[in-house]
Protein backbone atom coordinates (compact mmCIF):
# COMPACT_ATOMS: atom_id res chain seq x y z
CA UNK A 1 0.00 0.00 0.00
CA UNK A 2 2.90 2.30 0.77
CA UNK A 3 4.19 1.97 -2.76
CA UNK A 4 0.75 2.86 -4.19
CA UNK A 5 0.59 6.02 -2.08
CA UNK A 6 4.13 6.94 -3.07
CA UNK A 7 3.33 6.35 -6.75
CA UNK A 8 0.15 8.45 -6.47
CA UNK A 9 2.01 11.32 -4.79
CA UNK A 10 4.74 11.21 -7.42
CA UNK A 11 2.20 11.34 -10.26
CA UNK A 12 0.26 14.14 -8.58
CA UNK A 13 3.37 16.24 -8.00
CA UNK A 14 4.59 15.77 -11.57
CA UNK A 15 1.17 16.75 -12.92
CA UNK A 16 1.17 19.86 -10.72
CA UNK A 17 4.65 20.75 -11.93
CA UNK A 18 3.56 20.48 -15.56
CA UNK A 19 0.34 22.45 -14.98
CA UNK A 20 2.23 25.73 -14.68
CA UNK A 21 2.14 28.57 -17.21
CA UNK A 22 2.05 27.02 -20.66
CA UNK A 23 1.83 30.15 -22.78
CA UNK A 24 3.90 30.05 -25.90
CA UNK A 25 4.78 32.92 -28.12
CA UNK A 26 4.40 32.58 -31.84
CA UNK A 27 5.58 35.14 -34.28
CA UNK A 28 4.24 35.70 -37.77
CA UNK A 29 6.76 36.12 -40.53
CA UNK A 30 5.21 36.97 -43.90
CA UNK A 31 6.43 35.08 -46.91
CA UNK A 32 8.89 37.04 -49.02
CA UNK A 33 7.25 38.79 -51.94
CA UNK A 34 7.69 37.03 -55.21
CA UNK A 35 10.15 38.72 -57.47
CA UNK A 36 9.42 38.87 -61.19
CA UNK A 37 10.53 35.63 -62.72
CA UNK A 38 10.41 34.14 -66.16
CA UNK A 39 7.02 32.66 -65.27
CA UNK A 40 5.38 36.12 -65.12
CA UNK A 41 6.24 37.08 -68.70
CA UNK A 42 3.99 36.85 -71.74
CA UNK A 43 4.31 37.41 -75.50
CA UNK A 44 1.90 37.35 -78.39
CA UNK A 45 0.52 38.95 -81.48
CA UNK A 46 -2.67 39.77 -83.32
CA UNK A 47 -4.17 40.44 -86.71
CA UNK A 48 -6.72 43.21 -86.98
CA UNK A 49 -8.77 45.35 -89.31
CA UNK A 50 -8.95 49.16 -89.20
CA UNK A 51 -12.57 50.10 -89.84
CA UNK A 52 -12.20 53.66 -91.21
CA UNK A 53 -9.11 53.01 -93.34
CA UNK A 54 -10.31 49.55 -94.41
CA UNK A 55 -6.82 48.12 -93.99
CA UNK A 56 -5.31 45.22 -92.04
CA UNK A 57 -2.87 45.73 -89.18
CA UNK A 58 -0.54 43.37 -87.32
CA UNK A 59 0.83 43.55 -83.77
CA UNK A 60 3.51 41.85 -81.66
CA UNK A 61 3.87 42.37 -77.92
CA UNK A 62 5.87 41.22 -74.90
CA UNK A 63 5.20 42.11 -71.30
CA UNK A 64 5.21 41.37 -67.61
CA UNK A 65 2.41 40.60 -65.18
CA UNK A 66 3.04 43.10 -62.36
CA UNK A 67 0.50 42.15 -59.71
CA UNK A 68 -2.42 39.85 -59.10
CA UNK A 69 -5.12 40.39 -56.48
CA UNK A 70 -8.02 37.98 -56.54
CA UNK A 71 -9.53 38.01 -60.03
CA UNK A 72 -7.66 41.19 -61.09
CA UNK A 73 -4.27 41.21 -62.83
CA UNK A 74 -2.16 44.28 -63.70
CA UNK A 75 0.33 44.09 -66.59
CA UNK A 76 2.73 46.28 -68.56
CA UNK A 77 3.76 45.43 -72.10
CA UNK A 78 5.60 46.85 -75.08
CA UNK A 79 3.78 46.55 -78.39
CA UNK A 80 4.73 47.18 -81.98
CA UNK A 81 2.20 47.33 -84.80
CA UNK A 82 2.30 47.70 -88.57
CA UNK A 83 -0.27 49.10 -90.99
CA UNK A 84 0.04 50.15 -94.63
CA UNK A 85 -2.31 52.65 -96.28
CA UNK A 86 -2.48 52.74 -100.07
CA UNK A 87 -4.03 55.56 -102.06
CA UNK A 88 -3.82 55.83 -105.84
CA UNK A 89 -0.31 57.32 -105.92
CA UNK A 90 0.49 57.51 -102.20
CA UNK A 91 1.67 54.74 -99.85
CA UNK A 92 2.03 55.32 -96.11
CA UNK A 93 3.50 52.83 -93.64
CA UNK A 94 2.75 53.44 -89.96
CA UNK A 95 4.61 51.56 -87.23
CA UNK A 96 3.36 52.55 -83.77
CA UNK A 97 5.41 51.39 -80.77
CA UNK A 98 3.64 51.81 -77.42
CA UNK A 99 4.11 51.05 -73.74
CA UNK A 100 0.76 49.77 -72.47
CA UNK A 101 -0.96 49.16 -69.15
CA UNK A 102 -3.53 46.34 -69.12
CA UNK A 103 -6.01 45.29 -66.43
CA UNK A 104 -7.48 41.76 -66.68
CA UNK A 105 -10.53 40.61 -64.74
CA UNK A 106 -10.94 36.81 -64.58
CA UNK A 107 -14.61 35.87 -64.93
CA UNK A 108 -13.85 32.19 -64.28
CA UNK A 109 -10.99 29.71 -64.84
CA UNK A 110 -11.05 30.21 -68.63
CA UNK A 111 -12.61 33.57 -69.53
CA UNK A 112 -11.37 37.07 -68.74
CA UNK A 113 -12.16 40.60 -69.85
CA UNK A 114 -9.45 43.21 -70.24
CA UNK A 115 -8.93 46.88 -70.90
CA UNK A 116 -5.99 49.21 -71.08
CA UNK A 117 -4.23 52.24 -72.49
CA UNK A 118 -0.90 52.91 -74.18
CA UNK A 119 1.38 55.78 -75.19
CA UNK A 120 4.28 55.83 -77.59
CA UNK A 121 5.66 56.90 -80.95
CA UNK A 122 4.53 56.13 -84.48
CA UNK A 123 7.11 55.89 -87.24
CA UNK A 124 5.46 57.19 -90.41
CA UNK A 125 6.97 56.59 -93.87
CA UNK A 126 5.24 58.03 -96.94
CA UNK A 127 6.10 57.40 -100.58
CA UNK A 128 4.76 59.46 -103.47
CA UNK A 129 6.00 57.96 -106.70
CA UNK A 130 9.82 57.90 -106.52
CA UNK A 131 9.95 60.29 -103.53
CA UNK A 132 9.70 59.37 -99.86
CA UNK A 133 9.72 61.11 -96.50
CA UNK A 134 9.39 59.95 -92.91
CA UNK A 135 8.59 61.31 -89.47
CA UNK A 136 8.08 60.21 -85.88
CA UNK A 137 4.78 61.19 -84.24
CA UNK A 138 3.15 60.82 -80.83
CA UNK A 139 0.55 58.04 -80.60
CA UNK A 140 -1.98 56.88 -78.01
CA UNK A 141 -4.40 54.00 -77.81
CA UNK A 142 -7.11 52.44 -75.66
CA UNK A 143 -8.28 48.82 -75.94
CA UNK A 144 -10.83 46.35 -74.54
CA UNK A 145 -11.49 42.68 -75.17
CA UNK A 146 -12.19 39.15 -74.03
CA UNK A 147 -9.64 36.38 -73.49
CA UNK A 148 -10.06 32.60 -73.40
CA UNK A 149 -7.36 30.47 -71.74
CA UNK A 150 -7.01 27.33 -73.86
CA UNK A 151 -4.40 26.10 -71.36
CA UNK A 152 -2.73 27.80 -68.40
CA UNK A 153 0.01 29.03 -70.78
CA UNK A 154 -1.91 29.77 -74.00
CA UNK A 155 -4.65 32.35 -74.54
CA UNK A 156 -6.78 33.36 -77.53
CA UNK A 157 -8.21 36.87 -77.35
CA UNK A 158 -10.40 39.18 -79.38
CA UNK A 159 -10.91 42.86 -78.88
CA UNK A 160 -11.24 46.37 -80.18
CA UNK A 161 -8.85 49.28 -80.00
CA UNK A 162 -8.95 52.99 -80.63
CA UNK A 163 -5.65 54.34 -81.94
CA UNK A 164 -4.67 57.96 -82.52
CA UNK A 165 -1.55 59.24 -84.29
CA UNK A 166 -0.59 62.92 -84.20
CA UNK A 167 -0.55 64.87 -87.45
CA UNK A 168 2.54 64.40 -89.56
CA UNK A 169 4.39 66.60 -92.00
CA UNK A 170 5.49 64.96 -95.22
CA UNK A 171 7.46 67.00 -97.77
CA UNK A 172 6.66 70.07 -95.61
CA UNK A 173 2.94 69.50 -96.17
CA UNK A 174 0.76 68.74 -93.11
CA UNK A 175 -0.79 65.27 -93.28
CA UNK A 176 -3.66 64.23 -91.00
CA UNK A 177 -3.01 60.62 -90.04
CA UNK A 178 -5.72 60.86 -87.41
CA UNK A 179 -7.46 58.09 -85.56
CA UNK A 180 -9.16 54.79 -86.25
CA UNK A 181 -10.91 51.91 -84.54
CA UNK A 182 -9.73 48.37 -85.12
CA UNK A 183 -11.02 44.91 -84.29
CA UNK A 184 -8.56 42.06 -83.78
CA UNK A 185 -7.96 38.42 -83.01
CA UNK A 186 -4.76 37.35 -81.27
CA UNK A 187 -2.75 34.71 -79.42
CA UNK A 188 -0.79 35.13 -76.20
CA UNK A 189 1.75 32.76 -74.61
CA UNK A 190 2.37 32.98 -70.87
CA UNK A 191 5.82 31.86 -69.73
Amino acid sequence: MNSLVTLGLALGMSAAALAGDTSTTTSYTPAPSASPSLWNWFAGGSVGYLIDNEEAYYTLHAGLKLAESGPITHSLFLEGAYAEFDESFLTTDVIPVTLNYKLDYNINDRFSVYGGVGLGAAFVDTEVGPFSDDSVEFTAQAFVGVGYDVTSNFQIYTGARYIWVDDSEIFNVPVDIGDDVGVELGLRFKF
